[in-house]
C-alpha cells in the first residue's frame, strides 16, 4: 500500500515508483503493464520481498513483508512465493534438476528429486534432467525457472515476463 521506490544517481534522485496501491485476493490473477523501464520489475521485487520500498508497506499473506528482515523474507518466500525472473536466475553450476530441487532442499523435503523430475518432465524437460543452463536454449532455460518456481506450490507467484521467448504453443 502507498508504495514509492526512487535511487540516487549522483545527484540525480530517480522516482521509480510512487504511491503505489493495489490488492490482490486469493485466486485472482494480476498483469502489470507498462511500457520499458516503468518499473514493473520493481514493483515485483517489492511485492515478493527481493527489495524494500522507500514508503509504504506490502502485505502478504497475513505479514507486513516490508517489516520483516532478510532472514524471515527469505522464509517467506521459500514457504510461500514463486518467482521467474526476467533473466532466469539459474545457477549455472548446476544441472536443470538440480536448479529446481534446490527450492526444496532447502525447505528440507525429502522427495525433492523425485518431484523436480516429475515437474521438469511436465514443462517437456525430461531428457534434460542432467544438463547445465549453457547446454539449455533460452526457452528450455525459462521453462526449468517456471518448474522451479513451481516446485514448492507457492500460494503465490510472481513472473516477470514468464513466457518472453517461449513459442506460441509452449507459451500457452
Amino acid at each position: 500500500m502507498g508504495l514509492s521506490r526512487q535511487i540516487s544517481t549522483g545527484d540525480t534522485v530517480v522516482s521509480i515508483l510512487k504511491n503505489v496501491s493495489m490488492e490482490i485476493f486469493p485466486g485472482e490473477s494480476c498483469a502489470i503493464l507498462g511500457a520499458s523501464g516503468s518499473g514493473k520489475t520493481t514493483l515485483l521485487a517489492l511485492l515478493a520481498g527481493l527489495d524494500l520500498p522507500d514508503a509504504g508497506e506490502v502485505h502478504l499473506d497475513g505479514e507486513v513483508v516490508s517489516a520483516l528482515d532478510e532472514d524471515a523474507r527469505a522464509r517467506l518466500r521459500l514457504g510461500r512465493v514463486g518467482f521467474v525472473f526476467q533473466s532466469f536466475q539459474l545457477l549455472p553450476a548446476l544441472t536443470a534438476l538440480e536448479n529446481v530441487m534446490l527450492p526444496l532442499e532447502l525447505a528440507g523435503e525429502s522427495a525433492a528429486r523425485e518431484t523436480a523430475t516429475i515437474l521438469l518432465g511436465k514443462v517437456g524437460l525430461g531428457a534434460r534432467l542432467h544438463h547445465m543452463p549453457r547446454q539449455l536454449s533460452g526457452g528450455e532455460q525459462q521453462r526449468v525457472a517456471l518448474a522451479r518456481a513451481f516446485v514448492t506450490q507457492p500460494r503465490i507467484l510472481f513472473a516477470d515476463e514468464p513466457t518472453g521467448i517461449l513459442d506460441a504453443a509452449t507459451g500457452v
